[in-house]
């Protein structure tokens, strides 16, 4: 129930946004622009716990949504965004085990993909230049509304030389926060091409909150193979979203 709440919030932010930008649209060109663009996501640690050790693997995604363009100044412009926007990242993590058997070690590559509502709210500096192209320069705030998150867990177990494979996937959409705020800063390249313009931006999302993370592994597993792990192997990750961001932008 709660999701649906959630979604619906969500819907109706992004049809208001929507119909604020037509209306400025009417009235101003240049002022709504389609977007879409490349992610290239990873999640840092802030605590990992005693004795677990995480390597960090960048992962791919996509952005597309809608954009404004509100002139405030000559130099200076509003721009808010509505983007369907994928985070996340992989790792590969070394756990603590709860039994010391000779040759026996686990070693786990989590990859997970979250999905959001991303509302970046932008000052954009435009330099006055009488160029073809113009450079620009962004900065701000972002909220992201978590729409899904999933884990994909891949346990590659040896013994003795020997390797077992134990793979799992997860919804983990109820461990990511419900809003997450991001500082966004980046720029940019403007161009003018007929009667609308294209802008090229790379910009970065730094997440401001950690997203606290569980994962276990059941003990059955291994007793199922012959070996004695007498209890659950659980490991917690406090992770932040970190976003680099390349996109091309169309303005009506």
């Amino acid at each position: 129930m709660r999701r649906n709440k959630l979604f619906g919030l969500s819907l109706t932010i992004l049809l208001a946004l929507f119909v604020m930008a037509a209306t400025l649209e009417a009235l101003t060109p240049q002022t709504l622009g389609f977007k879409i663009g490349y992610n290239r996501n990873q999640l840092r640690g802030q605590d990992t716990g005693p004795g677990i050790e995480v390597t960090k693997i960048a992962t791919n995604g996509v952005t597309i949504g809608l954009v404004g363009n509100i002139k405030i100044l000559d130099w200076l412009y509003f721009q808010p965004e509505v983007l369907y926007f994928q985070k996340g990242g992989k790792y590969d993590v070394k756990v603590p085990l709860p039994v010391s058997i000779p040759g026996f070690e686990v070693n786990v590559i989590d990859t997970r993909s979250l999905e959001y509502l991303e509302i970046p709210l932008l000052l954009k500096v435009a330099l006055p230049v009488k160029w073809p192209v113009k450079p620009n320069f962004l900065t701000g705030v972002s909220a992201g509304l978590k729409l899904r998150g999933n884990l994909e867990n891949n346990v590659n177990i040896t013994i003795s030389g020997y390797h077992v494979p134990y793979f799992r996937t997860e919804d983990i959409t109820s461990q990511l926060n419900s809003l997450e705020l991001s500082y966004v800063i980046g720029g940019g390249l403007d161009f003018e091409v007929g009667r609308g313009k294209l802008a090229l931006d790379q910009r970065f999302f730094f997440g401001l909150k950690t997203n606290k993370y569980e994962t276990v592994i059941p003990a059955s597993y291994f007793q199922n193979l012959g070996i004695p792990v007498p209890t659950d192997i659980v490991y917690n990750l406090n992770m932040n979203n970190y976003v680099f961001s390349v996109a091309l932008t169309y303005f009506f």
